[in-house]
């Protein structure tokens, strides 16, 4: 007797810790906090992107802290290196884009944009002489997931030449 309710006991208390674990389980799974396969929660990056994209056919303007590395006279000279801000924007409704700055594609003559996965790309032909050589493009490339921006000229022997490089955040107007 004192041998079957010991057992009984132990059957009971193995049930009842059973029970336990398959209901937190349960509630782990319910929650999101545990899945199998993908999760039915979205992630902070899967979040971010979504937003993104749900806001990916406005009218955006960014502030961007650029290092330039400017060409002397020549190709080449040594080129001169400094930092300065500037703003740049992207037109998702009409695909087009600018910037501000020493070869900028100006907001009065923006910029044809592509864009493909991450990247937008903003460019436009041109037709002048600098450093030594004619200049036959205009563009720049912004990350739209990181905030990196590449400004480059594309020269008549179809070398592009990286003039800008730096980073962008969207700026917000008041009121906030």
């Amino acid at each position: 007797m004192q041998k079957n309710n010991t057992l009984r006991i132990a059957l009971i208390s193995i049930l009842g810790v059973t029970a336990v674990f398959v209901a937190a389980g349960w509630m782990a799974f319910a929650s999101g906090w545990v899945g199998f396969g993908k999760s039915a929660a979205p992630s902070a990056e899967e979040r971010l992107k979504a937003e993104r994209r749900k806001r990916s056919d406005e009218d955006i303007t960014l502030i961007c802290e650029a290092n330039y590395t400017m060409p002397g006279n020549t190709l080449d000279a040594t080129p001169k290196q400094y930092k300065e801000m500037m703003a740049a924007g992207l037109d998702y409704k009409t695909m087009v884009g600018w910037y501000q700055g020493v070869f900028s594609i100006s907001e009065t003559r923006k910029g044809v944009m592509v864009v493909k996965g991450n990247k937008a790309t903003v460019s436009r032909p041109a037709m002048f002489e600098r450093f030594g050589t004619m200049v036959t493009g205009e563009q720049f490339t912004l990350d739209r997931d990181s905030g990196a921006f590449l400004q480059s000229l594309t020269i008549k022997d179809g070398r592009k030449i990286e003039i800008v490089k730096g980073y962008c955040g969207k700026l917000t107007k008041a009121p906030f």
